[in-house]
């Protein structure tokens, strides 16, 4: 790993940083070929993806990563494994240095750590490879977006204030705890969410509030009042996607079924939307799916 070893997160305590690992029951290490894919879809203003893991021990209902493993039992058992790429930092060093101009990685390409995993889910507060992975990645200093819904990421506020271009986007689809946890309950409490974004905010870093894929909400307006508070550089949603199976972008079905017992609608999700919005004010817009997720600007 890098040189600096992980450091506490502010105010760690059980609220702050998950304390188990979730529904993980198997965990492997291996050496992968490379960690920088070549961005496509919702995020092709990208140059790479980057993710640290494969799999997530947040195991989230509807998550769309599940799509992308290999085999139907590893789709059927998302959430208990993850594998651990554990050559990551060394492949980074690599990728510099890559014959192939849409492989090689240059000072301000811009990046999207993570597509298909959270690289602060709770293994990595044992590991430390999105950690070392940060370390690697400051010579270059690109252009990077890192997505979470993990108050471990407080953790690297130092690292995060090194890079010029960067935004936190914290993942926070509903305002309401019963909601979170039917259909995301292993992941953190919506209040420790909040808290670790505005930490990182606070110490000068940009942050982005992904309320994606939306979820029921109990008082759109105030959430939009809470959030408009934290100022951040981005906020962008989108609903649930009722896709061919298999499709990359598809919502799990888990989760389509108990939207459809709450009554969780495309209306109610843009009457939700125009809540949001209206809290947030004109000079805040809350942006749709693909309008979002723009590559980080050069810090203020």
């Amino acid at each position: 790993m890098g040189g600096h070893p992980p450091q506490t997160a502010p105010e760690a305590s059980a609220d702050l940083r998950p304390s188990s690992l979730g529904v993980v029951r198997r965990i492997t290490y291996g050496k992968s070929g490379a960690i920088l894919t070549p961005a496509s879809g919702f995020i092709k203003a990208y140059k790479f993806t980057l993710n640290p893991y494969s799999g997530c021990g947040f195991a989230c209902d509807y998550c769309y990563a599940r799509f992308f493993t290999y085999t139907p039992d590893d789709r059927d058992s998302w959430g208990e494994w993850v594998h651990v790429k554990a050559n990551a930092a060394s492949l980074i060093e690599r990728a510099t240095t890559a014959r192939q101009h849409h492989l090689r990685l240059e000072p301000s390409d811009a990046i999207y750590m993570s597509s298909v995993t959270d690289p602060y889910q709770p293994l990595e507060a044992k590991l430390g490879f999105t950690r070392s992975i940060l370390e690697s990645l400051l010579p270059m200093q690109p252009r990077l977006t890192v997505q979470t819904r993990s108050p471990i990421a407080t953790r690297d506020i130092d690292l995060f204030q090194q890079f010029e271009r960067i935004r936190v986007n914290y993942s926070v689809p509903t305002d309401s705890e019963e909601v979170r946890l039917r259909y995301e309950p292993h992941a953190p409490s919506i209040k420790a969410r909040l808290k670790a974004a505005e930490t990182i905010a606070a110490a000068g870093v940009p942050i982005g509030i992904s309320i994606s894929p939306m979820l029921p909400m109990a008082d759109p307006a105030a959430f939009g009042q809470r959030i408009a508070a934290l100022d951040a550089a981005e906020y962008v949603t989108q609903s649930f996607h009722r896709l061919p199976p298999y499709y990359g972008a598809g919502t799990g079905e888990a989760a389509l079924v108990k939207a459809r017992e709450d009554r969780w609608t495309r209306r109610r999700f843009l009457e939700a939307h125009d809540a949001i919005q209206a809290a947030l004010g004109p000079g805040r817009p809350l942006l749709l799916g693909v309008e979002g997720y723009r590559p980080a600007e050069r810090r203020r």
